[in-house]
């Protein structure tokens, strides 16, 4: 028996194919806010641009709150630790804001992959 291979309806995107659109922009922006960037990944079909924010932003904020319940379970050392880990996503979050505004694209430290596989599995 020969094995035949689905072909998807949509194409995987690859980092090479996003291109910024001026009209996105503002979408861009709010998809750098996890639960926005979720909803948008739902919603938008057709900017690349705003889905590799929010695929990307959706990862950092399950992240955080995987990490967050994991390390705030443990006292006093993952009572100290969950808030700088909040910091450094707020920060993360304003750093692909201010990329997003430029029209560049930012590749989240550890979880840009996983954000591709996100964005093109919607």
């Amino acid at each position: 028996m020969a094995e035949t291979k689905e072909k998807s309806s949509k194409p995987e995107v690859k980092f090479e194919d996003i291109k910024f659109n001026e009209e996105g922009k503002t979408k861009a922006i709010l998809a750098c806010i996890p639960l926005i960037g979720l909803i948008l990944l739902f919603v938008e079909k057709d900017d690349q641009f705003v889905r590799y924010y929010g695929g990307q932003y959706t990862v950092v904020g399950l992240a955080m709150f995987v990490v967050s319940f994991v390390l705030g379970i443990i006292p006093i050392i993952g009572w100290c630790i969950v808030p700088l880990l909040w910091i450094a996503m707020l920060v993360l979050m304003v750093m692909g804001m201010m990329k997003a505004n430029n029209g560049e694209k930012f590749q989240v430290p550890l979880l840009y992959e996983y954000g591709m596989k996100i964005m093109n599995a919607v």
